[in-house]
């Protein structure tokens, strides 16, 4: 009976709790859930500028309509996918290279890990900026290195055709994302018992073997969360593409993300841009909900 008595003289933790939270809650929707609901309202719409004011007329699903017809989205669509299925391949794959030899005793010198670190640490317009140099046709390093090895006898335009410039920057990207993949497969790499491998290399069991049936089960649930992390990055994708190419050469380069910023501010279509954006933002929402779901289960685990 005291108990009760004190505890309702304190208040409900629960109130408190939601009282505390409050304010940063009202940032949250007035940063996240308000322009979400804004842009969903503006995409139903056919808004204009005009006199610097935006002028605007409900058009209801049209602008929805017309994204099935449009060619143009329907390219950016097959350049996204091929963008995010290829940057994730290559993440993930020197992402796990990278981890095998981090968690390797006698790699583990702490210049490398400085190094791995390196490209993740640079702000993003300030790698684009840096590669735009190095890719240069005229002067780029990259020209310049591969002149030297004998590799090109001439200069290569490298963002200079579509299909080539769309491979080059899921390239960047690579070197970009890298580090964290990495540093998130180590992480669970350590935390694989080494008994297990003792006992395999009992067993006579190979590298592959060991890697194959111990460290590949193990990492199930880590990599799962990079594929779906790297996913929602790639869709992302934007500040490359501007400084790069900024969606040239004819519309090779231009992804959902890239395009939605295009029509809305390039063409001033807003309610058109609006659905664009909502289609990849919905795209974004799904991936993070399993993401959600794949932290549950690894912390079951």
């Amino acid at each position: 009976m005291e108990r009760s008595v004190a505890t309702k003289r304190r208040g409900d933790p629960s109130r408190v709790a939601l009282l505390l939270l409050a304010p940063a809650i009202m940032v949250m929707v007035l940063l996240l859930a308000l322009p979400v609901l804004l842009s969903i309202a503006l995409s139903f719409t056919d808004a204009t500028l005009s006199a610097g004011a935006l002028n605007t007329t409900f058009s209801g699903f049209s602008n929805y309509v017309e994204l099935l017809w449009d060619k143009s989205v329907w390219r950016a669509v097959l350049n996204t996918l091929y963008f995010a299925v290829v940057e994730v391949l290559g993440v993930l794959v020197l992402g796990m290279l990278a981890a095998l030899l981090l968690n390797n005793p006698r790699s583990r010198w702490s210049g490398f890990r400085v190094l791995l670190l390196l490209p993740w640490a640079i702000a993003p317009v300030a790698s684009a900026v840096l590669w735009k140099w190095i890719l240069h046709a005229n002067y780029g390093v990259l020209n310049q290195l591969l002149k030297w090895i004998g590799v090109i006898d001439e200069n290569v335009m490298w963002l200079g055709e579509g299909f080539r410039a769309l491979n080059v920057i899921v390239a960047v990207d690579v070197w970009k994302s890298t580090p964290f993949i990495t540093i998130l497969l180590l992480a669970a790499l350590q935390g694989i018992p080494s008994s297990l491998y003792r006992a395999a290399r009992m067993d006579g069991a190979s590298a592959w073997d060991r890697f194959r049936y111990i460290t590949l089960p193990s990492l199930r649930t880590a990599i799962a969360i990079a594929v779906v992390l790297q996913t929602i990055w790639s869709l992302r994708a934007f500040d490359l593409i501007y400084i790069l190419t900024k969606g040239g050469p004819a519309d090779g380069t231009v992804v959902m993300n890239f395009h939605a910023y295009r029509v809305t501010f390039n063409f001033l279509k807003f309610g058109y841009g609006a659905a664009i954006a909502n289609v990849l933002f919905i795209a974004t929402f799904l991936l993070a909900a399993v993401y959600i779901r794949l932290m549950k289960v690894g912390e079951h685990r």
